[in-house]
């Protein structure tokens, strides 16, 4: 901060001012020398002066040397495929204890920051060789991004080359190519006789008593001539099998499984080939992989007054659709609707208790298509959205309401069902509830109405949708003679079921957790409790219990977050694991309970081959150096003899207040005193 002379000219003149005045005043120094009241005068404006020139505020400006030594990032791989050949027992002990000789040499001339890596970094030489995939580019990216501001001398890198996740380092490494790449080559380069699954193809969801495909990609490497079987199991029990001959040497192959789902939830398979004579690896002859096998088919009851077109359209979308199952029956002959998803009556008519008081309940979801044959003044009654009575139809078409979010329509469908013939709508005295959600309006000719075409609203429990107008089954002939199709006409009468059937989750108790983790992935869940208001609490406590499929039981409790409950599992060895969530609120016990899976990784025991061309590629675009694993010692040596590995010095800027210097604060206590002694010694008290 700069400051004006006129500054210090006005301290000056303040500091002498106040000393002249004090000694020339000063009646108890009359009989003192002239010298004498000169020297106390001077000690009293140079008092004066400093204190006055503190309080400006001075500051000073320093210039300082920060010297920063090379930073060497040495990095080793901690990922299975290291120890995956004959090797191993030598890059767990001896390598490794090398490896951290050489990081301690190194430290006594450069600062070594120690990785051990896989698909995640950690701090440290590990050597407990259990990660799951590798990600080389990953481990550059946290380097240049935490260190990117630093004087980086050198990088060592200490791998086989094998990676299975994330961008190629090459390419990530040529972004910071003056920094040197020193890197160690671990592993085996030849081929090796193996077998191996290297992927299995799979539905994720299969339906009871169906078949489903499953597709193995396996290879072959010095394996030609062997005949071997390709083979799938559900625990111990084989579901099929197919022999095949390998041709050549190295052969990719895929096989096509056709198998039935039986029994309900997750399943698990095992996907396996048969091994040969003198492989190297019999790890990576099978694959897990699971299926979710549900009975899910909502059931659908289609309730009519008369037979007629629109219910064989409707019954005809239903039971093309493999999720759906249907009943169709006369209103008169419904006896239950408590087992059925979604119930669609055709031109309703009064008499049916059952189905009135459903409908007024919403016990379960309702669709009403309403015509010529409609009782609307009876239908009014059970608040499904209009009122008044309608005694007379109209042809109205179809205008798609882009407002309405919660079924979203494809512009063919749109197109399609705007240019459809209309529908013979109820006309008459109606209002409708401000209320509803509008997925389509009428038209007559060309102009748009306000009175909706289709529109939903909602009971206590359940969904209720109203078609207002029959003869959907020309939009399905429409379909078919501007498409060559129905497709379309089924997709949107799909939407509206699975809109209409979806049940609302309005539990006071409710488990957020995936379906699925990865074995090298954090079990995260979290809990949320409401009260009678549905306003979240998090009081109760919240225990959790899980299984795996071998029988062991885990405890944990879930923890309280800001308004609801968390809890981290941590990693999990891959399986099917069933798991039980209990709590208690005013003095209601709840019970959530459900399976997940965690999912295993093999992909370091698909690649046994290393790829120490890929390290010497990044050692020559950076300007290092490759070696192998017994050239620790010339590998330190070059890192030393690195003349462009030097010691870098900055000038740094640094800014004091001169108030903070405490020598200045006893010279004032100097002056004061010096001051005092000689008022003392000459009399003045």
């Amino acid at each position: 901060m700069k400051y004006h002379a006129a500054w210090l000219l006005l301290v000056t003149a303040i500091a002498a001012v106040f000393a002249l005045y004090l000694y020339y005043r000063d009646q108890l120094l009359e009989e003192v020398g002239r010298t004498v009241k000169w020297v106390m005068a001077i000690f009293r404006f140079c008092t004066v002066w400093l204190i006055l020139f503190l309080l400006m505020g001075i500051i000073v400006e320093n210039m300082e040397e920060r010297k920063e030594e090379p930073l060497v990032i040495l990095a080793h791989d901690n990922s299975e495929s290291v120890v995956m050949n004959k090797d191993s027992q030598f890059y767990r002990n001896e390598y490794l204890t090398g490896l951290k000789e050489l990081s301690q040499n190194l430290n006594e001339s450069y600062d070594v920051v120690n990785y051990s890596f896989a698909d995640q970094s950690e701090n440290g030489l590990t050597g407990t060789y259990d990660g799951k995939l590798t990600d080389i580019a990953a481990l550059f990216d946290q380097v240049f991004e935490q260190y990117g501001n630093r004087n980086i001398g050198a990088i060592i890198l200490s791998t086989d080359g094998i990676y299975n996740t994330g961008a190629n380092p090459v390419y990530t490494v040529s972004q910071k190519n003056y920094i040197p790449v020193y890197t160690i080559g671990l592993g085996d380069t030849n081929l090796v006789r193996d077998l191996k699954i290297d992927l299995v193809n799979h539905n994720d969801v299969a339906f009871l008593g169906n078949e489903f495909p499953v597709e193995v990609s396996f290879a072959g490497i010095k394996a030609a001539g062997e005949k071997v079987q390709v083979s799938i199991y559900q625990g111990n029990t084989l579901l099929s099998k197919q022999d095949m001959v390998f041709d050549s040497d190295y052969q990719q192959e895929k096989l096509l499984f056709m198998l039935r789902a039986s029994g309900t939830g997750l399943q698990h398979y095992t996907a396996k080939i048969s091994g040969i004579e003198n492989e190297f690896s019999l790890k990576n002859n099978e694959l897990n992989f699971y299926v979710e096998v549900i009975d899910g088919r909502q059931k659908i009851l289609v309730a009519y007054q008369a037979p007629h077109p629109d219910v064989a359209a409707i019954r005809f979308v239903i039971e093309n659709n493999q999720n759906y199952q249907t009943d169709v029956k006369f209103i008169r002959e419904v006896s239950s609707v408590s087992e059925y998803d979604l119930v669609i009556v055709h031109n309703y008519q009064a008499g049916s208790k059952i189905l009135d008081d459903a409908a007024l309940t919403g016990a379960v979801p309702f669709l009403f298509i309403n015509g010529i044959g409609t009782d609307m003044r009876s239908l009014q009654s059970l608040k499904v959205g209009f009122s008044g009575n309608g005694n007379t139809t109209e042809e109205t078409g179809f205008v798609y309401n882009t407002g309405f979010k919660d079924i979203l329509l494809t512009p063919q469908i749109v197109q399609t069902l705007s240019a459809a013939p209309p529908l013979h709508a109820p006309f008459g005295n109606l209002s409708y509830s401000s209320a509803l959600d509008i997925l389509a309006f009428q038209k007559v000719g060309n102009i748009q109405l306000d009175n909706p075409l289709i529109y939903f609203t909602s009971k206590e429990k359940a969904r209720l949708g109203v078609i207002m107008g029959e003869g959907i089954w020309r939009w399905r002939l429409y379909d078919q003679l501007r498409n060559n199709s129905t497709q379309i006409f089924e997709a949107f009468f799909s939407k509206l079921i699975t809109y209409l059937a979806v049940k609302e989750n309005k539990d006071p108790f409710r488990i957020n957790i995936e379906s699925e983790y990865a074995e090298n992935e954090e079990v995260k869940i979290e809990a949320e409790l409401y009260n009678k208001s549905f306003e979240l609490i998090n009081e109760p406590k919240v225990t959790f219990t899980y299984t795996d499929q071998d029988g062991h039981e885990f405890n944990a409790a879930f923890l309280p977050t800001a308004n609801a409950y968390q809890l981290n599992l941590g990693k999990l060895k891959s399986g099917i694991y069933t798991w039980e969530a209990k709590t208690n609120f005013q003095d209601k016990n709840y019970v959530r309970q459900g399976t997940f899976l965690v999912k295993e990784i093999k992909l370091e025991w698909l690649n046994t081959t290393a790829d120490h061309r890929l390290l010497r590629n990044i050692s020559q675009n950076t300007s290092g150096k490759f070696y192998f694993p017994n050239q620790l010692k010339q590998l330190e040596a070059d890192v030393k003899n690195n003349k462009n590995m030097a010691t870098v010095v900055y000038q740094e800027k640094t800014f004091d207040d001169l108030i903070e210097f405490k020598w200045l604060f006893f010279l004032i206590i100097l002056l004061i005193s010096v001051e005092w002694f000689f008022r003392k010694f000459s009399g003045a008290y």
